[in-house]
């Protein structure tokens, strides 16, 4: 899997003629999918005509995005949960998990969990109230429950 400059996602296989791009795609829960039939077209067998442990998927951390840097929640996988979809917009401190090729994002108020790059602003205005709260929030001084 290769990062592109528009932030998608280029799924490459190795098969019997070196690496090959099997597919593009701006959602990281496609990359598998893409890969598995791709990794099928180029040996000629049926998509589950091999063992999933014979694939080996390899996320690089992207280009963009540092460990520790602020970002803003977009997006999430189903806006229609109320626990998911309170994150969105808000301000949080994001560090790249290779194992789980995402993000893991601590934002006030919500505690920490994973978010996929395509979820996440990585340029955002944060306001000094933003950050305050943020600070207050990680060093368990945020008066709220």
């Amino acid at each position: 899997m290769r990062h592109l400059a528009d932030r998608s996602y280029a799924v490459l296989i190795d098969g019997p003629d070196g690496e090959v791009e099997v597919g593009r795609t701006r959602r990281t829960r496609e990359v598998l999918t893409m890969a598995r039939a791709g990794a099928a077209r180029a040996l000629g067998v049926p998509e589950g005509g091999f063992d999933l442990n014979d694939i080996a998927l390899t996320f690089a951390r992207p280009p963009y995005g540092s460990d520790g840097q602020w970002v803003r929640v977009v997006a999430v996988e189903d806006p229609d949960d109320p626990s998911e979809a309170s994150e969105i917009g808000l301000l949080g401190r994001a560090y790249w998990f290779d194992h789980e090729a995402a993000w893991f994002v601590t934002v006030t108020g919500s505690g920490t969990g994973l978010h996929p790059s395509e979820h996440l602003d990585f340029a955002p205005s944060a306001t000094d109230e933003e950050v305050a709260a943020f600070d207050a929030y990680v060093s368990g001084t945020d008066p709220r429950p």
